[in-house]
């Protein structure tokens, strides 16, 4: 019995390991000269050599490209949220097969791969001269991710009976008002898990700003540390100083959000 409870418990801590190791050996580096990078990549550092961060802000212009992520990140939370909770409202109330035709469409809009319009979408906006813009990059993100948002959103919202908004109704609540201030509420946890997942998807993004901004001013922290590896040369341990201060974020918000996430995607579940 000992064996059956013990042996998925060490496979699980070799996967959890297994993944962990390169976030550890990033880290690690991060804290080492460069000399001893190369020697000792495996090991521990000697000391905790805090050089690589300073430097890596200076020339990263570390605060000017984490306000630009932070502005586009922040955005595309909001804007996506919004457009995709009033969207999932709608389809979730209109009544028979016409809400599931438009439920599998928006979530058929999750399957195509950014990768076969990428060109396409990069031709439209250079002829609108809509590049170099980061409130265009939000709205971009909102197309992509807002799929994701709906798919999750439907099935939670099918889930509330409706006496409660006939309820809201007789008191005098409009459609508009009972959706924000009665039925939003109630979806918190998918809200918070939906904003979790939509800060890492954008914060971590590099392939959308990398292509549709190209102004040095506008770039983003990922698209940044690219460049300071082109431009660096051989200077890995200023761009994994860079990487470790990308990570902070991210775990700060999983950490502070973590109860919300499993219990949000549950409820979410499809309900058709």
């Amino acid at each position: 019995m000992k064996k059956k409870v013990w042996l998925p418990t060490i496979i699980m801590f070799f996967f959890g390991v297994l993944f962990l190791m390169p976030i550890i050996l990033l880290v690690m580096n991060a804290f080492k000269t460069h000399n001893d990078m190369i020697q000792n990549f495996l090991s521990f550092p000697h000391y905790l050599y805090t050089g690589n961060f300073t430097e890596a802000i200076e020339r990263l212009k570390f605060w000017k490209v984490v306000g630009n992520s932070a502005y586009v990140t922040l955005g595309t939370m909001l804007v996506c949220t919004i457009i995709s909770f009033m969207a999932a409202y709608g389809i979730a109330h209109i009544p028979g097969k016409l809400g599931n035709v438009l439920y599998l469409l928006f979530t058929l809009g999750q399957i195509i791969p950014f990768h076969s319009i990428m060109i396409a979408l990069s031709v439209q906006l250079t002829n609108a001269n809509l590049l170099n813009n980061l409130t265009v990059l939000i709205f971009l993100y909102a197309g992509f991710h807002g799929a994701f948002g709906i798919f999750t959103y439907v099935g939670f919202l099918k889930s509330i009976p409706k006496e409660l908004e006939e309820a809201a109704a007789i008191d005098g609540c409009g459609m508009f008002r009972c959706m924000w201030q009665v039925i939003f509420p109630l979806v918190r946890s998918t809200s918070i898990t939906l904003l979790v997942l939509f800060f890492l998807w954008t914060w971590n993004d590099f392939l959308m700003p990398n292509l549709y901004v190209t102004d040095s001013g506008l770039r983003t922290l990922t698209v940044a540390i690219y460049m300071f590896k082109s431009t660096s040369g051989s200077e890995w341990n200023l761009m994994l100083a860079g990487m470790t201060l990308s990570m902070v974020p991210i775990i700060i918000i999983y950490i502070a959000a973590q109860k919300y996430i499993t219990s949000g995607l549950t409820a979410g579940a499809v309900k058709m």
